[in-house]
């Protein structure tokens, strides 16, 4: 049997050994339980991140809100750079 030959059987073992133990495991009763699990942890995850989006995007706005306010000269003192007199 030459290099390539022996390459290519050890190749076809290899990926038989992990298609086999890939369906031992996707039968045992604690890989189902671990999957649950899982996809719950990733819900409640994904809920949290929409939480702080949704904060951040309210932050944004009122500081956007703030610092146009500035421009506008409706929230105190106008900086200089905001009336064209950047030097």
């Amino acid at each position: 049997m030459d290099a390539g030959t022996a390459a290519i059987v050890v190749a076809c073992i290899t990926t038989l050994g992990g298609i086999v133990v890939g369906f031992m495991q996707s039968f045992k009763k604690e890989s189902k339980e671990a999957r649950r699990e899982n996809r719950e942890d990733h819900a409640v995850v994904q809920m949290q991140l929409r939480m702080i989006y949704k904060g951040l995007n309210k932050v944004d706005d009122k500081l956007e809100q703030h610092i146009q306010d500035h421009r506008e000269g409706e929230h105190g003192k106008v900086i200089g750079a905001d009336r064209g007199n950047a030097s």
